[in-house]
This record gives C-alpha cells, sequence and structure tokens, in this order.
C-alpha cells in the first residue's frame, strides 16, 4: 500500500519552495497524504481504477501515464557476512499534474513530475539516514519505462541489466548498489491485480508485487563500504482516485520468513482510528505459490508507540500480527526506533523483526497518517 500525490499547480510550488530552501519543513508546510490521495478534484480526464482487468508483462511494470499517481517500491533487509545489519527503502513516485496531451517540440515539456525516497537504516549504529528528491519528467533528467525496465531520478535509479535489477542511490556520503534477482512469480494483489481500498467508484488501484527479490551488492557510509546481501520486497502500483474521503493513514507490513514464505499485510484507518474495512494482504509460500488475504483473515494489534523527536508524532512501532488460519502469531519489533521521514510527507518506514513459534523474518513496515 502505497502513496504520493501532488493534485494541483498550488501543492507543487509548495514542494518545490521546500525543497529548494533546503531545510526541514515546517508542520504546516507538509502535505497530509492520505487527503491527496482522496481528491477528486481535475480528474475527469484521467483513467480510474473501477474493475479487473489482466495485467499485461512486461508492459506494466512500467509507467501508466493515462493514470494520475504511480508508484515503484523497493524495500529490503541486508547483512554482512559477519551480520551487520542495513535495511534500505529506495522508492519513485510519478505524478501528473495535467491528464492534457504535451504540445510543442521542446523536451523542456512534460506533465509529468517524478518524486523519490531514499533511506537507509544503519542498525550497528542506531541510525536512520534519509533523503527526498523531485525533478520534473524531462531532457531525460528523470523519467520510467517499460522495455527495457527503468525508472530514475538523477543518479537515484533501478534498471534492468539482463535478468537483474541493478539499483543505484547516492546521496551526501551514503549509497546503495546492488543487483535484485527474482526468486518468485509476481503476486496479483487483490483479484488478480485489482486492490480495492474503499467502497467508493475508483477507490483502487492496479498493484502487483515482487514478494522476493534475491539482494546482494555495497552499502557504504562515509568510509565504510559495506559488502552485503540478503531479501528485497517490490511493489508496483497505479491509481487515480484511490481513498475514500474518510481514510486518515495506513500500516503496512512485508516480511520475508526464514521458512520461505512471504507476507504482507495492510490496514486502512478510518479518522476516528478504526479500519475503513477494506484491509488486505498475502501469503506467498516457497513454492512461488500464493494465497490472497482479506480484512478478515488477520489481525493487528498495537503494542508499544514511539514518539518522533522531530514532528511530535506518536507512531505504534510494536505490533503483534496474527493470522489464524496460516497459524501465524508474530511479534513485529524495529530495528531501531527512530525510522521517520521527516520531509516534505512525514512518515514512519523502517525495518522491523518479526518473530513467532517456529518461525523467524525481517522485513519492513510503513505508517502514515499518525
Amino acid at each position: 500500500m502505497r502513496y504520493l500525490s501532488v493534485i494541483s499547480v498550488c501543492l507543487t510550488v509548495i514542494l518545490m519552495g521546500i525543497f529548494l530552501r533546503g531545510c526541514a519543513p515546517q508542520e504546516e508546510d507538509r502535505i497530509d497524504i492520505a487527503q491527496a490521495l482522496s481528491d477528486n478534484q481535475d480528474i475527469d480526464c484521467f483513467e480510474t481504477v473501477t474493475s479487473p482487468r489482466s495485467l499485461i508483462f512486461p508492459e506494466d511494470a512500467g509507467p501508466h501515464e493515462n493514470f494520475r499517481t504511480e508508484w515503484w517500491y523497493y524495500t529490503g533487509n541486508l547483512t554482512t557476512d559477519q551480520g551487520r545489519h542495513f535495511g534500505y527503502q529506495l522508492t519513485f513516485f510519478r505524478q501528473a499534474l495535467s491528464c492534457e496531451p504535451v504540445t510543442g517540440n521542446s523536451r523542456w515539456r512534460t506533465r509529468q513530475l517524478i518524486f523519490a525516497h531514499f533511506a537507509v537504516t544503519d542498525t550497528q549504529n542506531k541510525t536512520f539516514h534519509a533523503f527526498s528528491r523531485m525533478n520534473r519528467q524531462s531532457l531525460g533528467i528523470a523519467g520510467s519505462q517499460a522495455q527495457p525496465f527503468a525508472v530514475w531520478i538523477d543518479n537515484w535509479q533501478v534498471k534492468e541489466t539482463g535478468s537483474h535489477l541493478a539499483l543505484d542511490a547516492v546521496s551526501d556520503d551514503i549509497r546503495l548498489s546492488l543487483t535484485l534477482t527474482q526468486k518468485k512469480p509476481p503476486i496479483l494483489q487483490g483479484d488478480r491485480g485489482f486492490s480495492r481500498k474503499g467502497p467508493g467508484a475508483g477507490n483502487a488501484s492496479f498493484y502487483f508485487s515482487l514478494p522476493r527479490l534475491h539482494t546482494q551488492g555495497f552499502i557504504t557510509i562515509g568510509e565504510n563500504r559495506c559488502q552485503v546481501t540478503g531479501n528485497s520486497w517490490f511493489d508496483h502500483e497505479w491509481s487515480t482516485t484511490l481513498l475514500g474521503e474518510d481514510v486518515r493513514g495506513w500500516d503496512w507490513f512485508s516480511a520475508h520468513l526464514d521458512d520461505g514464505r512471504d507476507l504482507m499485510v495492510c490496514r486502512i484507518r478510518k479518522a476516528d482510528g478504526t479500519s475503513n474495512g477494506f484491509g488486505f494482504g498475502s501469503i506467498s509460500f516457497a513454492d512461488g505459490t500464493y494465497v490472497i488475504l482479506s480484512e478478515t483473515d488477520f489481525a493487528l494489534t498495537p503494542k508499544a508507540r514511539w514518539k518522533s523527536p522531530d514532528t511530535g508524532k506518536r507512531y505504534p512501532v510494536q505490533w503483534q500480527i496474527r493470522i489464524p488460519e496460516h497459524d501465524l502469531d508474530l511479534s513485529v519489533t524495529p530495528v531501531i526506533d527512530k525510522q521517520e521521514h521527516t520531509h516534505a510527507f512525514a512518515y514512519w518506514e523502517g525495518a522491523m523483526r518479526f518473530s513467532g513459534t517456529g518461525v523467524q523474518g525481517m522485513g519492513y513496515l510503513e505508517m502514515t497518517g499518525y
């Protein structure tokens, strides 16, 4: 379950001001993610997600510019030979500012913006490094394509290279240089890739995941260059009117379990903190087969909260996940508490430990709207 929408030139100007100032945004500058994704203004000429359709690969790995919002999401947990742990996130968002075709021949002209978030959790040093970028999809500075697959903004990029993906990002003295290899077939989330998020027409996305990508390469922090291996999770979603007006935020979990299962569950919260009834999830088994979960199949219970010293938000960073039909009762705890993005879109996303009877794992948690 992912996010990001800047729904008017007005919001874009706010964002550009924040990014160009080069300083942390004030609370009044920040944009409410759920409110942005529930906006219904100026959408009549965009396509909307209202019913299932067949997803086609590799075409659907690339951009869908007739929809307003789209994202490509990579998160993973990696370790060195000595057991030093890192979490990472590299995410790209495409936002259409208009559905009208671009006129003229200038390569400067575009109706698309590309945003990206890049983060590394250094568990040993209890530090979280997070960065954000935004640029216009013009002159090749930023963009996305299906064949061969690529998505990029400046020198943050993921590109298909033969049977692998090459992921690279560098900011300040933090760098990722990773190779990702698909180990399981895609999960078509929801009804064959049609993922409903609310009761209204168009409160849905097209959504698929690559649940287990074997990952190897290097993470550099300052003068320390660490060779790492592990697993990554990938999500790709696109939509126009994803959320209903009563939605406040969501809690999204992914996990790679040591018995070969890969898990994703998400609840969507209303303003009063209760679920909107459209939570969703999936379990991918060791052989690549999978089952789709509805909200009645799992229970998410917050256990402990952490208050951000930067934004004052209180996030439930410890959880219990129960999925009775699959004998899963998991305790979920962060590798460190402080894994909050504090730029224009304030939210918590970080590396987590999953533990239960006879099973362990690592994964990620994303929380918005707190």
